[in-house]
């Protein structure tokens, strides 16, 4: 369920409360890693600023693996890491709640650092916020993200870029991968739960199907259209994700005979992830 404006208000009438106690606290020398911090909204994005950092900083993730983002709401330790960030760096969707809720009270609340736009740059898909599985568009994010570490670090600015360009050859091996396994099926499409995976899909010339529409399950007669077509044109495989529930997925496999296979748009290994998607796809894009 989405927030209302009262209760956005509400929430980052939270934040500004919390925050001013936190502000207070951040100076105590108990806190034993001292490295710049730098959050990120999701875990993915983690990923991208530990390769280029090389540890030279701390990272720190907002929205932890199987949260909501239209009903998380940061710990009292999140926003004290928060409170310290040198640099915050965002998804930018516009249909990323979160952000919308949290992001600009607690970035006041840290001396407005500065902000990495996941998003910036690239034609978004309207209600899918996943933004790092465009291979290509990871690329302009890591040479952001090189940038804006070596504003804050100057002296470590030759590392950073030989992160970044490390992590280029990984994104281009990843690319390379990834076309190798689907491009024999451009043009085909595959059955999903949430509709997550439609800038990889775009990328490579492939259509995904989505039970859920904006965060809702189909009405019955959606639903008996959508089976009777999975079932013509032989579908094997519907895919889901780790962290919502399956139940309905795995009613509808049955239905069509089906399996149930979860693929994981939020997983921190980035590159990893990829090519096991990749393999998953290979398997299950009908044609």
């Amino acid at each position: 369920m989405q927030r209302g404006p009262c209760g956005a208000r509400r929430a980052r009438g939270h934040v500004w409360a919390l925050c001013g106690l936190l502000l207070l606290a951040c100076g105590r020398p108990e806190a034993l890693d001292e490295r710049p911090v730098v959050a990120v909204s999701v875990l993915p994005l983690a990923y991208f600023a530990d390769r280029i950092s090389g540890e030279r900083v701390r990272v720190e993730v907002m929205l932890p693996p199987g949260a909501s983002p239209t009903t998380y709401e940061p710990s009292m330790g999140q926003l004290a890491a928060m409170a310290q960030a040198v640099l915050y760096v965002k998804v930018g969707h516009p249909d990323f709640p979160f952000e919308a809720t949290w992001l600009p009270a607690v970035l006041a609340a840290a001396g407005d650092p500065p902000v990495v736009d996941a998003s910036e740059g690239m034609e978004i898909v309207r209600g899918d916020p996943h933004v790092w599985l465009s291979v290509r568009h990871v690329r302009a994010l890591s040479r952001r993200l090189e940038t804006a570490l070596a504003q804050h670090e100057p002296e470590a600015r030759a590392d950073f870029a030989a992160n970044r360009r490390a992590l280029d050859a990984e994104v281009d091996a990843v690319e390379r991968e990834l076309r190798a396994r689907l491009a024999p099926l451009r043009g085909g499409w595959f059955l999903v739960l949430h509709p997550a995976w439609g800038y990889l899909a775009r990328e490579h010339g492939l259509t995904q199907v989505a039970i859920e529409r904006d965060g809702k399950a189909p009405d019955a007669h959606a639903l008996v259209q959508l089976i009777a077509r999975a079932r013509a044109q032989g579908v094997t495989t519907l895919f889901a994700q780790p962290h919502f529930d399956r139940a309905s997925a795995d009613t509808i496999a049955r239905e069509i005979g089906a399996r149930v296979v979860l693929l994981d748009p939020l997983a921190y290994a980035w590159a990893d992830n990829l090519r096991a998607v990749a393999r998953a796809l290979s398997e299950g894009v009908v044609r």
